[in-house]
């Protein structure tokens, strides 16, 4: 048996040249395509989208045997899709009628990350998975997230140009407030009105500020010190999110580091992962390491994969499951920093990892509240984004016009142990930011604490496509996948 080249959480594809794909849909694991001579109806693009998008279930998608949700045939798919299926397994708008088969087809799957967009949606889509996501800032002004539950900024830093628009420090203003103004206006630069709470009473003022929408590459480290009850000040190290793209050519891990350097000589710091929704897989086991001792085993992954095998004279390609184990290779270079971490409800996918990482290897407490629960990852589809030039790589993988995301990883911690849809409890479950912080500095300064809860024990529903989103998490569309993307 071959093994084949294929790369998963990335932009690969699969297509075959048309119908005679086959799989066993008994609930086994493994599944079985085969690829035949075109006939005359793979001249019909939205017929070879649909093989081609059957064939990445089919070989791709990890619940799908086990679940039993794929036919064993391409053919169950024709001619039942209907305007329904025009919305996908997120509850987008995904499909144009001429491809409402492909979306019919991927709506059978119970999974809600799995999902299709026909090429009408498909560019834009893309682009809003790779390209940075716009920033709305204040010109002039820093702030930063005050209170989670009723959405406020609270203005930390107000230089020239805010004073002159009579901003002053401790002024909050709901987060929609801004965004709304920018979305009815035009331009990257605009003059808006905001209705800030100011001073003790927090009464309520109007100002003029003048704000900026970019999408220009965005840090996603920050860091400050917070102060001790004895005066000694403790470091917070802020992740926003994981990306390979950021103001740093090494990307977020880079930025990490340059952080861990700049804080050199602390004894203790605090890692704030709240609000960090995950995203690339690279830089969140990266980042963990460096808190790690060589040897230390950051997740256990479960993903799909493609063999080869020669079966009644002609080439079969059979879904398989690998285990691969992330474990540090060196020490790193805070393994000795004693951590405190911060996580909330919307800390999920390469945040939780990240998380799951250092307190299973260091005890680690985490402050905060329960965690989104996301430990799978999804494989990246699309047009033109990646050359199969590759010999080891048969015709029958090319690449659909269109755009999937399927799941097809899921993950355990060093212990074989999982959050996924049950979250992670923290050590100290504190509402409030300002008291979660207050806890952690405590916790920094004395290096005392060890990580005695666990992971939840009730499903959380977030992988349910009828379930409503509740417990204060994010929906399905603002929650950073786990994946990568080559080039």
């Amino acid at each position: 048996m071959k093994k084949l080249f294929f790369v998963f959480f990335a932009i690969a594809a699969i297509l075959s040249a048309c119908s005679n794909a086959s799989s066993a849909d008994d609930g086994s694991e493994t599944a079985i395509a085969s690829s035949s001579s075109c006939e005359s109806d793979c001249a019909d693009p939205v017929l070879q989208e649909l093989v081609v998008n059957y064939n990445l279930l089919d070989l791709m998608y990890i619940y799908g045997h086990q679940r039993g949700e794929i036919a064993s045939s391409v053919d169950a798919y024709v001619g039942k899709g209907t305007a329904k299926d025009k919305m996908n397994n997120n509850g987008e708008e995904g499909c144009t009628e001429a491809y409402y088969d492909v979306c019919y087809m991927y709506n059978q799957m119970k999974d809600p990350f799995t999902r299709y967009y026909d090429p009408t949606f498909a560019k834009d889509i893309l682009e809003d998975l790779t390209e940075p996501e716009e920033e709305i800032t204040i010109l002039g002004a820093e702030y930063a997230v005050y209170s989670e539950e009723d959405m406020l900024l609270v203005i930390t830093d107000a230089k020239a140009d805010a004073k002159e628009d009579e901003l002053h420090v401790g002024d909050t203003f709901l987060v929609f407030a801004l965004s709304f103004a920018f979305s009815e206006a035009t331009g990257d630069t605009i003059d808006i009105s905001l209705t800030v709470n100011r001073g003790k009473g927090k009464d309520t003022t109007s100002v003029k500020v003048k704000a900026r929408a970019t999408k220009a590459k965005q840090p996603t480290v920050k860091f400050h010190y917070e102060k001790t009850s004895t005066g000694d000040s403790i470091p917070v190290i802020k992740i926003k999110e994981f990306d390979q793209k950021t103001t740093e050519n090494g990307g977020t891990h880079e930025e990490f580091v340059e952080a861990l350097k700049k804080t050199a000589g602390s004894k203790s710091v605090i890692l704030d992962l709240r609000d960090n929704g995950g995203g690339d897989t690279e830089h969140c086991n990266a980042s963990a390491a460096e808190f790690l001792s060589k040897g230390d085993t950051i997740t256990i992954d479960i993903e799909s994969d493609v063999d080869s095998v020669l079966q009644d004279g002609s080439t079969k390609y059979i879904q398989k499951m690998d285990t691969s184990t992330v474990v540090t290779d060196k020490d790193g270079m805070a393994k000795d920093r004693y951590v405190v971490m911060l996580a909330n409800g919307y800390s999920a996918s390469c945040a939780e990892l990240m998380l799951s990482a250092i307190a299973s290897n260091k005890k680690s407490p985490i402050v905060g509240q329960l965690t989104y629960g996301k430990q799978i990852g999804q494989a990246v589809i699309a047009a033109g984004a990646i050359n199969l030039a590759e010999d080891s790589i048969p015709d029958f993988f090319k690449i659909p016009n269109g755009l999937a995301v399927i799941t097809s990883m899921y993950s355990y911690d060093k212990d074989w142990k999982s959050f996924q849809d049950v979250g992670i409890v923290p050590d100290y479950d504190i509402l409030d930011r300002q008291e979660q912080m207050k806890k952690a500095v405590e916790l920094a300064a004395a290096r005392t604490e060890k990580r005695t809860a666990g992971y939840g024990t009730e499903p959380l529903g977030h992988f349910e496509k009828t379930a409503a989103v509740g417990n204060n998490k994010m929906p399905i569309k603002n929650l950073k996948m786990r994946y990568k993307i080559y080039r």
